[in-house]
């Protein structure tokens, strides 16, 4: 809750409370006074009628001139005890300014405090402007207060968590600090602060949080649904720990409402495989942020820093708008394609990147169950057929390369050099072969399985789907239909053509349709999915049961398809509709070894090598130019390229030394939520984070040029100094003056 205005009830107390002892010294003027007491000698002497007349007349003057002066130079002395114990008024807020002081101070690092502002220094950004208050605070701190310094950010960083009373070094620090390019987890940023507040031996804390105030930064995770925990219950906890400590916590407000900003909030490519001199479909999203309508807003594209096409757009606001582009690409590697647009006070946002792995080909291996020499008798011959057409354009690769193998020899075969396995009819597996096939899916590969009547159905739910756990997505049960196909058939469902194997299909005549709705099917393996599975049904037969199953496998994706890949089971494979799906299913299984290329800003780049890779040196070069050595790590029979410094937008690259010689990029882009400016006021923000007390303030400028304010106010001291010089003036001045009235009375 904010804390509005002074606190109600003020006490008095001091900093140096022993020092008070030194008030006894008040009396040492009044004792010095009584011990040079002048005595007189009495004489009578003819003169002294006159004296004494004169004495009489002027005695009460005089004796009330000297109790004045000795009562201010009593006054003195007390003023400077007083002062020496630091007095202050004690009132019902947090901190006592006398005393030492822990103060934390917050820096939001998320990317919306990227913002360029104009002010009387000139362009800087809000993040700029953060930097300078907080350096100001840390200079006009008093000698024996201490300072922490802590990023919010998602992670949020503790760059200095021990309070340190070097000023100067803390002054440094804050000068060295970047702003990171993600956003911020604020449950996570407030446990980093009170971390630092619990291992704080200083008793006095303040915090101080130097914010732009964006909703989007300031909101607690979504509730889990674990133990009835809602949207922010976590940070509450953490709110009453923090509470629980005492802080005085400031907020100083660096935003400004109604502001103009429109990003790239998304791109991608169309595609799930790219190869050479095929024309792909980039699609790049704009949003206008803004309170007005911009028109004619310039979205361009770039390759490999090379300018390419551009489209002038009109943006509504709060609208997102598609941008698609036709991209070539000439050679197979690692491309960078960026879209853009004219910069605006946010710049951060203005382009977004993507790194598309452009290959030669998609390798599939096909392992035969049943291999036979007798044409399309064997279990692969229709998939083949499927994958690498005959017909295919003279001189243009085919997009698929194919290499059948049958069963007896998949044992220990090597499957790096492939994008895709599909296993037809297989009898049975090793827990070798399986483990093989777990690696494979590691790496980003794509597993395609069919069933046919060679399936063990036993040593496929023991090894394969392992109660949920395994590889396999779907348990495998008796086999339904007739293999003669006389009794019944079954018709396929395609389930409203939502699945993307199925994106040819969409908005087609029934003619074209019918090469899929009306295939028959006259026995399948009948397919039960776990409770809460993550697996999508892509395609279904007309009593329900799924006939082809899509699940996410570590970084790699599973099909498995309920049926025979040949026309032992259906006659799919001498339909129309058997090519396209089967070309679609391969291509979306191979999309796993790119996938992970892009990722959000401060997420950490996971990928999975070749076991001969473990230990192998690694430069990886940030989208600002420099570099950050690594290694690869073993992992389970595999090497792991894991890199977490990913706080900068932009495209990066990874060298991997020998062993290995490979050249990885990646990029990482922004959360688009960073981009709306839409901002929290204080009421906002107690609504936001409740039971948090806190003081709100608005006019940074005042802050920075009284940044000592802050830990300053209700000190005494300070008049009392005042006071002390103003009392030897006037003590000067009243001995000076009374001294001359006497001589001339």
């Amino acid at each position: 809750m904010p804390l509005d205005g002074p606190p109600l009830i003020w006490a008095l107390g001091f900093a140096n409370a022993p020092l008070l002892y030194g008030l006894a010294a008040a009396a040492a003027p009044i004792l010095l006074h009584l011990w040079n007491r002048r005595k007189f000698r009495e004489r009578r002497w003819a003169a002294m009628r006159f004296l004494v007349e004169a004495i009489r007349k002027n005695q009460r003057r005089i004796r009330i001139e000297q109790w004045l002066l000795l009562a201010i130079r009593c006054l003195l002395v007390i003023c400077v005890v007083l002062a020496m114990a630091k007095p202050f008024l004690e009132g019902l807020g947090n901190v006592i300014p006398g005393r030492r002081t822990h103060r934390v101070l917050v820096l939001d690092s998320s990317l919306s405090m990227g913002r360029s502002v104009v002010d009387s220094a000139g362009g800087s950004s809000r993040f700029e402007q953060a930097k300078t208050v907080a350096e100001r605070l840390a200079g006009d701190s008093r000698r024996g207060d201490a300072v922490s310094l802590v990023l919010m950010g998602s992670p949020p960083r503790v760059v200095i968590g021990d309070p340190s009373p070097n000023l100067a070094e803390v002054q440094k620090e804050i000068q060295e600090l970047t702003l990171a390019h993600g956003a911020t987890d604020l449950e996570a940023s407030f446990e980093a602060i009170d971390r630092v507040l619990d291992a704080s031996p200083i008793a006095q804390k303040e915090v101080i949080f130097l914010t732009d105030l964006q909703s989007t930064s300031w909101r607690p995770r979504a509730g889990k649904g674990e133990e009835g925990r809602g949207e922010g219950e976590g940070l509450k906890r953490i709110i009453e720990r923090l509470e629980a400590r005492g802080p005085r916590s400031i907020v100083v407000d660096l935003g400004r409402e109604g502001e103009e900003n429109r990003a790239i909030v998304d791109m991608e490519v169309l595609s799930p495989v790219v190869t050479p001199s095929r024309t792909v479909l980039v699609r790049a999203v704009v949003r206008n942020f803004g309170p007005s309508r911009a028109d004619g807003v310039r979205v361009r594209l770039t390759t490999d820093g090379r300018v390419g096409p551009e489209q002038l757009v009109d943006l509504p606001v709060g609208e997102d708008v598609p941008v698609v582009f036709n991209q070539r690409f000439a050679a197979p590697g690692d491309h960078v394609i960026e879209a853009s647009i004219e910069e605006d006070a946010l710049t951060l946002d203005d382009r977004r990147r993507l790194v598309v792995p452009v290959r030669e080909s998609v390798a599939a291996l096909l392992v035969d169950g049943d291999a036979k020499s007798e044409p399309f008798q064997a279990e692969t011959d229709y998939l083949a057929a499927a994958l690498a057409p005959a017909e295919s354009s003279p001189g243009e690769p085919d997009l698929i390369r194919v290499e059948v193998l049958p069963d007896s020899r998949f044992a220990g075969r090597d499957l790096g050099n492939f994008d895709v396995v599909a296993l037809c009819n297989v009898a049975q597996f090793s827990p070798a072969e399986v483990s093989a096939l777990e690696d494979f899916l590691k790496q980003g590969g794509g597993v395609i399985i069919f069933g046919g009547d060679q399936v063990m159905a036993d040593n496929y739910n023991r090894l394969l789907y392992d109660d949920g756990r395994g590889l396999l997505p779907a348990a495998i049960g008796p086999a339904q239909g007739d293999e003669t196909g006389k009794d019944a058939s079954f018709r396929f469902d395609p389930l409203g053509y939502r699945h993307p194997l199925l994106v040819d299909f969409r908005n087609q005549p029934d003619p074209v349709t019918a090469g899929l709705t009306q295939v028959r099917t006259w026995r399948y393996h009948k397919l039960t999915l776990p409770k809460n599975s993550t697996a999508e049904v892509a395609l279904a037969f007309d009593d329900g049961d799924p006939a082809v199953i899509e699940a996410p496998r570590h970084r790699g994706l599973v099909f498995q398809v309920s049926t025979s890949a040949d026309a032992g089971w259906t006659n799919w494979p001498v339909h129309q509709s058997y090519p396209p799906i089967i070309q679609r299913m391969v291509l979306e299984a191979a999309a796993g070894k790119t996938a992970e290329r892009n990722i959000r800003v401060g997420a950490p780049y996971d990928q999975a090598l070749p076991a001969a890779g473990a230990g192998a040196p690694v430069s990886v070069v940030s989208p600002g130019g420099k570099t950050i050595p690594t290694r690869l790590k073993a992992e389970a029979g595999l090497s792991r390229l894991h890199f977490e410094a990913t706080d900068e937008a932009g495209a990066y690259k990874a060298t991997i030394g020998p062993p290995l010689a490979e050249e990885v990029s990646f990029a990482a882009n922004p959360d688009p939520a960073e981009s709306d400016p839409a901002k929290l006021d204080e009421a906002g923000l107690a609504h936001r984070v409740p039971g948090w007390r806190f003081v709100h303030l608005t006019n940074w400028r005042e802050l920075s040029h009284d940044a000592a304010s802050v830990g300053h106010k209700g000190e005494l001291h300070r008049p009392l100094l005042y006071g002390v010089l103003l009392l030897l003036l006037v003590e000067s001045v009243v001995a000076w003056k009374f001294g001359h009235n006497d001589s001339r009375g």
